[in-house]
């Protein structure tokens, strides 16, 4: 019984990562650290088949709510931007700007804090903004690309990095990985 409640609980967080993997600017690796599943899932991740049968079996849950709270969430999302776009933007800054002292708490407790960790703070925001200006500038919800099989490829596995780099958003990745397929387009003519 306990084991299945361990499941059931690992297939609930799934979800809330799923959902993650697809809110602009939640990062799926945030959600691991203040749920206290970093760790243990990346250890799982690399050691899958060094004890195959136990990472598996703590994975699977994981991975199948993922794929439903994309798809739940994302119906969700798609109709909250479209009736209350303005509100819904304010909700994502404020999950953002609530997740800070979780992190700080956590660094605080495995580190010393020093104060180049505030530059790399900075420097990370400086290049997040850029991305965000540059796809806002690029005007992409005008354009209709089709991608590749191995663009498509690429892109998800460099979206999974949110899940391995706390404070990483997939959203923001597909976002960039658009952007590069609309430079490459329109300036190099060829597709990626």
């Amino acid at each position: 019984m306990v084991i299945l409640l361990k499941k059931i609980q690992n297939f609930l967080i799934g979800i809330l990562l799923g959902a993650g993997a697809i809110l602009p600017g939640v990062s799926s690796g945030v959600l691991c650290v203040i749920l206290g599943l970093y760790d243990k899932l990346i250890n799982s991740l690399f050691g899958l088949f060094k004890n195959f049968k136990k990472n598996f079996s703590f994975l699977f849950p994981i991975f199948l709510g993922g794929i439903l709270g994309v798809f739940l969430f994302g119906n969700i999302l798609k109709a909250l931007f479209e009736r209350f776009p303005t509100q819904t933007s304010f909700c994502f800054i404020g999950l953002i700007l609530g997740s800070i002292p979780v992190l700080i708490k956590k660094v605080n407790t495995e580190h010393s804090f020093k104060l180049r960790y505030l530059l790399f703070a900075f420097a990370a925001f400086i290049v997040g903004c850029f991305l965000v200006y540059l796809e806002s500038k690029l005007n992409l919800s005008q354009t209709q690309n089709s991608f590749s099989i191995s663009f498509l490829v690429l892109s998800g596995f460099l979206m999974s990095i949110g899940v391995v780099f706390p404070g990483v958003s997939n959203t923001l990745i597909l976002m960039c990985m658009r952007c590069v397929s609309y430079l490459s387009s329109k300036y190099c003519n060829s597709s990626i």
